[in-house]
């Protein structure tokens, strides 16, 4: 429960502009606007809540496949947030230093290809190796590196929106249909 309430205080401050002045470096009091931040906070947030909080709910034991689970959900996340990033660039603050602001468009999709290689390459260093989930993070692997290369700055509305969103939800597919 003290996990949840945690969480929850993160993803509060995130949204809601309660830290004191005296804590950050400008003006800003939510954690979205703490320059450079916001993306790591998401992908953190998110990882804890899918990969350790079931853990924890069921009483099972952090091994090494979790922390290798964990440090690829992080990874796919940020990648998950990069055309998000690459959208906003005409729309957010410079102070915000998101990755495309501070390493331009190009090297934010270097960097993205990179991570995805990193995601997928971690793969195989779980102790519990299966066909399918090699299958599924390679599909998921080349359907985002297809989602992150043709993203730019003037995208569809429903770009990122739907259909980056949607990545997670196609993994899920993919995986009950190969099993």
């Amino acid at each position: 429960m003290l996990y949840v309430i945690a969480l929850a205080i993160i993803t509060f401050l995130y949204a809601i502009p309660l830290i004191p002045r005296k804590y950050v470096f400008d003006e800003q009091q939510k954690l979205r606007d703490i320059g450079g931040l916001k993306v790591y906070v998401i992908a953190l947030v998110w990882m804890l809540t899918t990969v350790i909080l079931p853990l924890i709910e069921n009483d099972k034991s952090l091994n090494t496949d979790v922390l290798i689970t964990s440090m690829q959900r992080f990874c796919f996340i940020i990648v998950l947030m990069l055309p998000f990033e690459i959208r906003d660039l005409n729309y957010d603050s410079l102070k915000l230093s998101t990755i495309p602001q501070k390493i331009g468009v190009k090297r934010t999709k270097i960097c993205g290809v990179l991570l995805l290689m990193v995601f997928m390459m971690l793969e195989f260093f779980k102790d519990e190796l299966s066909t399918i989930a090699v299958i599924s993070t390679l599909i998921i692997v080349f359907v985002t590196l297809l989602f992150l290369v043709f993203s730019h700055k003037n995208q569809s509305k429903y770009y990122s929106a739907f259909f980056v969103e949607s990545l997670p939800v196609v993994w899920l597919i993919v995986l009950l249909v190969l099993c």
